[in-house]
């Protein structure tokens, strides 16, 4: 569990961000969460799933960037190179936190130990004067937003998840060698299920926005062809010859 302080710039003055380690950062990602109003723009390179928090149990919406721990296939010799990048990933390493002043507020937080941080070389979070940087800038207005967001992808999720349209899966690799690899902790939408709502559950879905997601996500899937090519390209000597999506049937949804 991160351990986060508010971020200051009387306390953190001298405060820099190491050369490359955002990229560093983004390139051990495997799974990125991103919320609901990324679905559209996040689908046009990622397979998007449902998964569980590991700290609380709660739905996050997640986008799969390799089939291996640790690794991000869309950083390409230490460069970012997808159409969109999740807003998770352009705000590290700022997060939100509650305000130790304000209990109903928030306010911008850091991990200090984090080895992303320096007081020697890389870029000024401040500048002489305490001002923001131009990077600190975007990253808060950017988290400011999510306060919505996370609302909003709450909601999403709630409604989806009471219509019954949750699916677990299972993603089964077959490799070049014939070992195989199972990724558990996925979900999905039913899309059997969704075909067999009511025509005012449909219409309450695309009044509040969501069945645009909600066929984003379906759509997205398809990606899983873009991983697995960029997967072999990588990893020429452990090629996947075969995919496949199992209904996972030792998990529930709820």
């Amino acid at each position: 569990m991160i351990t986060l302080v508010e971020l200051s710039n009387a306390v953190h003055k001298d405060l820099k961000l190491k050369e490359n380690s955002l990229s560093e950062f983004a390139a051990s990602q495997q799974i990125m969460r991103i919320r609901v109003p990324e679905v559209g723009k996040s689908a046009t390179n990622f397979p998007l799933f449902f998964s569980r928090n590991q700290h609380d149990g709660s739905w996050v919406l997640s986008a799969l960037s390799s089939f291996e721990p640790q690794q991000n296939l869309f950083v390409e010799n230490g460069r970012w190179n997808a159409i969109y990048q999740p807003t998770s990933l352009q705000t590290f390493p700022f997060f939100l936190m509650q305000s130790p002043k304000h209990e109903k507020s928030y306010t911008i937080g850091i991990n200090e130990s984090s080895n992303v941080f320096s007081k020697d070389a890389g870029e000024a979070v401040f500048d002489d004067a305490g001002r923001p940087s131009q990077y600190l800038s975007k990253a808060k207005s950017l988290l400011e937003a999510d306060i919505k967001n996370d609302l909003e992808t709450y909601r999403f999720v709630s409604q989806v998840e009471a219509l019954g349209l949750i699916k677990a899966i299972d993603l089964q690799l077959v490799f070049e060698d014939g070992r195989t690899q199972n990724i558990a902790g996925l979900y999905t939408i039913d899309e059997d299920k969704m075909q067999s709502l009511s025509n005012e559950q449909m219409i309450t879905l695309n009044k509040s926005g969501y069945l645009v997601a909600l066929h984003a996500m379906l759509l997205s899937i398809y990606q899983l062809n873009l991983l697995l090519r960029k997967h072999n390209e990588c990893h020429t000597h452990d090629k996947i010859t075969q995919l496949k999506i199992e209904v996972a049937k030792d998990r529930v949804a709820s």
